[in-house]
């Protein structure tokens, strides 16, 4: 394998990776009940793509309940920072997010 192509491989293995942490008005405790659901990481993806969403993690408000899906053994360690991201989903937060000057658009 050529040495830049192998640096770059590398490179990619070790980039960090995070949740992205929601704006500070939506990020408190939902007024009612939560009901989360810790699962391996297959199981949480296949979990939310059967609400339609694509993503390791998920969230949505049903009977003013907030429904959580958070992966066990996920690519972020920290339960708590998919905690915060999605429970901010119940409260209201929407998706589509301005970070730096550009539009991410992920799903939750």
């Amino acid at each position: 394998m050529h040495p830049i192509l192998a640096s770059l491989i590398g490179w990619k293995n070790r980039m960090p990776l995070f949740v992205l942490e929601p704006p500070v008005q939506y990020v408190h405790h939902f007024n009612g009940p939560v009901i989360e659901r810790v699962l391996p990481l297959a199981e949480a993806r296949k979990a939310c793509a059967g609400k339609g969403v694509r993503a390791d993690a998920c969230a949505w408000t049903s009977n003013g309940a907030c429904h959580l899906v958070i992966p066990r053994n996920g690519p972020v360690r920290n339960l708590g920072a998919y905690w915060r991201h999605e429970v901010a989903h119940c409260n209201g937060w929407e998706h589509s997010h301005a970070i730096a000057g550009r539009q991410e658009i992920e799903p939750h």
